[in-house]
């Protein structure tokens, strides 16, 4: 009895399931506003690494730096980065 019990449930394990995932209805609204917000976190990024890249700049050039303002750059870079892989994560599992 166990052993007819365990071939069929190997067996209904072996079905090959196909899947189609379909967007519900009325995403296309919530996908604009993702992209939208993917849009406005990478140009604050660029925008911050452009101040936070002058600064620190300026603050060698006047003989200031310290490394408060390397540590800046270097979090606004890992920002950046994060900002990339999550733009790429969402692509992927919509696409």
């Amino acid at each position: 009895m166990a052993t007819s019990s365990l071939i069929t449930q190997a067996q209904l394990l072996a079905v090959d399931f196909q899947v189609n995932p379909t967007a519900p209805p009325g995403s296309e609204k919530f996908m604009t506003l993702v992209s939208w917000v993917g849009w406005g976190a990478c140009l604050a990024a660029v925008c911050a690494l452009l101040i936070a890249g002058g600064k620190f700049g300026f603050d060698k050039h006047q003989g200031t730096a310290d490394s408060e303002a390397a540590t800046k750059v270097a979090k606004t870079c890992i920002g950046c980065v994060i900002i990339a892989v999550a733009g790429g994560l969402v692509g992927g599992l919509t696409g």
